[in-house]
């Protein structure tokens, strides 16, 4: 398996350069701000998206890009802990007013996998309707961040995966993955899964959500591996 010859966004020429320096961060920020959008997607659930992914929003504003965030579907909703949810969360970190509808127009109760509790609600989701509802009110000028839900090849829609989605969508894919022992193997398969899609690839991101044990340092591994840029999140 010849992982090196993995082919990320040509937008993005000589991005692994700016791991090397000091500067590797604020250099793929800008490169980042310059493409159309991301999908977010995670090696598994749990792995924080919404966490990177609202400071990223963040960074990114702060360069002045204006953005659409999207979250098709969001399971596990909860109205009395409404500023608990995924949705909230990009919401605040939006260019403009934009409604949690429109940000998120299929939420769902049960904390299940998406196509279950909207089965449990009596509805059927469809990826095609997703990816339709993804690009509503969007123009051409904005940045549209759309976040998955779980892992790359979790299921979505009553027809799809995440993976099918991003398909769909064309857009680069962004990958968090928990900064622990053992997500090298994870991140691995999952950037295989986006390379069988014909994706391109924006980065790998690192979560470290807990302490690193000595030694530990899965970015210098996965840069010997991955002709992509990999980003310990600050």
């Amino acid at each position: 398996m010849q992982l090196k010859t993995l082919q990320y966004n040509r937008r993005l020429p000589q991005l692994r350069v700016y791991l090397l320096n000091p500067s590797s961060f604020e250099a793929w920020l800008v490169q980042i701000s310059q493409l159309p959008g991301v999908f977010m997607t995670g090696t598994d659930t749990g792995v924080g998206k919404t966490w990177v992914g609202t400071r990223l929003l963040q960074y990114l504003r702060g360069l002045g890009v204006h953005i659409t965030p999207r979250k098709p579907v969001e399971s596990g909703w909860l109205a009395e802990q409404l500023t608990e949810t995924d949705t909230w969360k990009l919401a605040l970190n939006a260019s403009g007013f934009q409604t949690l509808k429109q940000i998120c127009p299929n939420p769902l109760l049960a904390p299940l996998s998406p196509p279950r509790a909207a089965q449990l609600e009596g509805k059927t989701l469809s990826i095609q309707q997703l990816a339709t509802q993804c690009r509503m009110k969007n123009s051409p000028q904005t940045f549209l961040y759309v976040e998955g839900a779980g892992g790359f090849y979790s299921p979505l829609a009553a027809d799809g995966l995440n993976a099918d989605l991003a398909q769909v969508l064309g857009l680069p894919v962004l990958l968090v993955s928990e900064d622990r022992v053992g997500c090298i193997n994870h991140i691995l398969l999952t950037v295989e899964a986006i390379q069988a899609r014909h994706l391109s690839l924006a980065g790998v991101l690192l979560n470290p959500m807990q302490t690193a044990p000595v030694g530990m340092d899965n970015q210098q591994d996965l840069q010997a591996l991955l002709d992509v840029p990999i980003i310990r999140w600050p």
